[in-house]
């Protein structure tokens, strides 16, 4: 699974922001007492945000497994055969594709070219081929 680029700036924003608030509740917390916080409220805060970033990580992989479930059943037999294989090796070349499907290169140049079109796969050139990769 591919982290976006703004998930991952949302991400980083958040973290930075994290440590901010602890440093400005740090400053509080020493005029009041006269001692920092302890480091076990770090370590706390260290151990929530990674359970917090796991539980996130398997929910976004729980949807992202049903909408592919979702898109197999409504494609036809042939671009489902396609992106089963894709789903295996996530790169492949095209004349690996017709190889491995026992579909013609013709239509396996449609199916991509159709799948292209509607942004499920991405179409590389490579060589006398192309090289195909699964975008979702």
């Amino acid at each position: 699974m591919e982290v976006s680029e703004t998930r991952l700036a949302v991400a980083i924003v958040s973290v930075f922001g994290l440590g901010v608030m602890l440093s400005i509740i740090n400053g509080y917390y020493i005029e009041d007492t006269g001692s920092p916080i302890p480091l076990t409220i770090y370590a706390m805060t260290a151990v929530a945000m990674g359970v917090g970033a796991l539980i996130v990580l398997l929910f976004q992989w729980k949807i992202s497994q049903r909408q592919l479930h979702r898109l197999l059943k409504i494609l036809p037999e042939d671009e489902r055969t396609i992106i089963k294989l894709l789903l295996d090796e996530k790169k492949i070349e095209q004349t690996h594709i017709v190889a491995e499907s026992g579909l013609s290169k013709v239509k396996v140049s449609r199916i991509i070219t159709k799948l292209e079109q509607r942004k499920i796969i991405e179409k590389k050139p490579l060589g006398n081929t192309n090289l195909i990769k699964l975008k979702i």
